[in-house]
């Protein structure tokens, strides 16, 4: 019997996505307030308007984040970016993204920044005594290539956090594979934060994801997310519809659910180039609420 080269590839894939996750179930007894949250919020209007079901997807700039296999489907120059908006105790959350094709595999660098400003100042006996910021930032340095339909990349990450007078910094790793199983539906798994450490370790991230193209214009991925120390699976699906309403205008609805929480955006691209998108989202946790995302994109 004639082994189909496709099928093998993609149960190999299968069989390492199983281990991924069964590896990922240890620690899971306590839990605790993990350091760097803003490394797990997500970017970009367009993937968190699916509901960040996206590491199956991502294929621009944004695959720095999400999953650097996907950065060797840039063509040539990716530009990405995002704007948090209406974020409740006075937060802020900025992202940017640049990446490039090379003959030797695709470059990118990404720069995450989350923060709150003007928190007030307590002395030991409760007197007022003015007011600090509280900053956190990440460089991701990545790279990702390809072998046929079998996309690989990595990232080197470096962290720096500043509270007050208080700093630390620190570096880690992420990992991902994308594997393109035909024209209607992509695989994916990464791992994010491996060794990662800013004054404490920061819990790796493990998501496997599937992204199926039915017809044209409809996106509809899903991942599964497991972060380490915690008990909970996480479940992240999400929908798009794109549909070209005149001559190198293209607009898009999009919807998903993030762990419980609904998500709808959408968005308009221009001559297949310039991207403007918008999400809005709710927060894990009733203290923050529901805000709004706001992102441009340019691939050239």
């Amino acid at each position: 019997m004639t082994r189909n080269p496709r099928k093998t590839k993609a149960l190999s894939l299968a069989l390492f996505i199983l281990m991924v996750v069964g590896c990922s179930q240890v620690a899971l007894a306590e839990d605790y307030n993990h350091a760097m949250p803003m490394l797990r919020m997500g970017v970009g209007a367009r993937a968190l308007g699916m509901g960040g079901a996206y590491i199956a997807v991502a294929n621009n700039a944004a695959a720095g984040y999400w999953n650097p296999a996907g950065l060797s489907q840039v063509e040539k120059w990716s530009f990405s970016s995002m704007i948090a908006a209406n974020m409740s105790e006075d937060r802020k959350y900025n992202y940017l993204a640049i990446a490039g094709k090379f003959n030797f595999g695709a470059l990118g660098f990404s720069w995450l920044n989350s923060g709150t400003s003007e928190i007030d100042k307590y002395s030991d006996v409760g007197v007022a005594n003015g007011s600090f910021d509280a900053n956190d930032h990440a460089f991701l340095f990545s790279y990702g290539n390809m072998m046929d339909k079998l996309m690989f990349g990595m990232n080197f990450k470096v962290v720096y956090q500043k509270i007050d007078d208080y700093s630390k910094s620190g570096v880690g790793f992420d990992a991902g594979v994308k594997y393109i199983v035909d024209d209607k539906a992509n695989i994916a798994v990464v791992a994010q934060d491996l060794g990662t450490k800013v004054g404490k370790a920061v819990p790796a991230t493990f998501r496997v994801g599937i992204a199926v193209f039915p017809v044209e214009g409809f996106t509809i991925p899903l991942d599964i997310e497991k972060v380490q120390h915690r008990s909970e699976i996480k479940l992240r699906a999400g929908a798009e519809y794109s549909y070209q309403f005149a001559t190198d205008y293209w607009a898009a609805v999009r919807g998903g659910v993030n762990d419980g929480e609904f998500t709808i955006g959408a968005g308009l691209k221009v001559a297949a180039r310039y991207g403007l998108d918008y999400a809005y989202i709710s927060e894990a946790g009733d203290a923050f609420g529901e805000n709004h995302r706001i992102s441009l994109s340019i691939d050239w």
